[in-house]
C-alpha cells in the first residue's frame, strides 16, 4: 500500500474514534516504498446495447383485487 492511502486510511479511523482499529492497521498493513501510482486510470465505457434493462424482455404488471400491482 502506498503512503498517501495509508495515512488516508489512518486518519479516517482516527476521526470515527477507532484507535482499535488503527493499531490493527498498522500492524497488518504494509507500505510499500517503491510503489508509483499511475498518472491516470483509463475507464471502459459500456456500448448502448450493453447493461440496459430495456433488453432484458417484456413484463406486465398486475393488479390484484387488493389493488396491489406485481410484475409477472
Amino acid at each position: 500500500m502506498d503512503q498517501t492511502s495509508f495515512e488516508e486510511i489512518v486518519s479516517i479511523l482516527a476521526m470515527n474514534g477507532r484507535p482499535d482499529l488503527i493499531m490493527e492497521f498498522k500492524e497488518y498493513t504494509k507500505i510499500d516504498e517503491d510503489y508509483i501510482p499511475p498518472k491516470f486510470m483509463k475507464r471502459e465505457k459500456l456500448s448502448d446495447d450493453e447493461g440496459s434493462a430495456t433488453s432484458e424482455g417484456s413484463y406486465t404488471i398486475e393488479e390484484d383485487e387488493d389493488g396491489f400491482l406485481s410484475l409477472s
